[in-house]
């Protein structure tokens, strides 16, 4: 029988979804309805009256809400149509992130996993093709956290391919106006960077959510959490430019032995496009 995680659809279509306490769940429902969640709860409803074939879901929610992809990569480099591979990439903006490599990914490959917030479980059409991660801090969190490592873990050993956010979170600026960085990216991201012949593209996604996300994120996730889907609005008709960095093999990851060194070396290719940041930015990080 094939490793699956035990499905459960959340009733109410919110990221209000058991991770907070009552009340804030309850501010977050009522902020998502003047905000954006209707619009989009509408176009997911008319989705599923079109009946379409599931492994076109990210294809078709991207066209539904009007979001193009604008990729760019070095010497026509495309995606591995087999063999395991892991996809990393910066998260600027939260469900938008997912949806863009996971279309890019559908279109070449079915065998593949994408790590992210289980509220994306709430779909049937590709409810097989998340691994949730659950930001409870409850033991039952905890499990399905822990199943959702060991399921991508042999998702990369059976030679499918693996799509992660490593920071877990989306970018944010140090100040509302500043420009948004991912926060640090876990050590997760490493394990599954050296597992066997396991091959690493990562992706760079441009831009960021809102000023008003960015000041309402700092005052609290329930408030950053409320604005979800005004921030997939905001999205909604605009071009998502992402850059495909080149594939690092395994053979240029086996000197390093450090996984700390392995994440950063990982985040600057995403970044940056080399194992290092660029000098002047290292030059004003002392």
């Amino acid at each position: 029988m094939e490793d699956t995680l035990e499905t459960s659809t959340p009733s109410i279509f919110s990221f209000a979804n058991g991770e907070l306490p009552p009340f804030q769940n309850k501010i977050i429902r009522q902020l998502e309805k003047v905000t954006g969640q209707p619009k989009i709860k509408q176009i997911y409803l008319d989705y599923v009256d079109a009946n379409r074939p599931d492994e076109l879901f990210w294809i078709d929610a991207l066209d539904r809400l009007g979001i193009t992809i604008n990729l760019k990569s070095a010497d026509a480099q495309s995606i591995p149509k087999e063999g395991p591979l892991l996809i990393i990439s910066n998260h600027p903006f939260g469900v938008v992130d997912g949806l863009a490599l996971s279309a890019l990914v559908s279109n070449v490959r079915q065998d593949y996993k994408l790590i992210t917030h289980r509220i994306l479980r709430q779909a049937p059409a590709v409810m097989d093709k998340i691994l949730p991660i659950d930001f409870d801090e409850t033991e039952e969190a905890l499990k399905t956290n822990l199943e959702t490592r060991s399921l991508a873990i042999k998702e990369l050993q059976n030679g499918g391919v693996v799509i992660i956010f490593p920071s877990g979170a989306i970018s944010r600026a140090k100040r509302f106006v500043d420009k948004a960085v991912d926060p640090m990216w876990k050590k997760f991201v490493a394990k599954l960077a050296i597992q066997p012949e396991t091959q690493v593209l990562p992706f760079f996604i441009e831009g960021q959510n809102t000023p008003i996300f960015q000041f309402a994120i700092h005052c609290s996730q329930t408030l950053g959490y409320s604005l979800m889907f005004r921030e997939i609005c905001k999205r909604m008709y605009r071009p998502v430019n992402i850059t495909m960095r080149p594939i690092i093999t395994a053979k240029m990851l086996a000197d390093i032995n450090d996984r700390n060194k392995l994440v950063d070396t990982l985040r600057n290719i995403t970044y940056f496009g080399s194992d290092k940041p660029p000098v002047n930015l290292r030059t004003s990080s002392k």
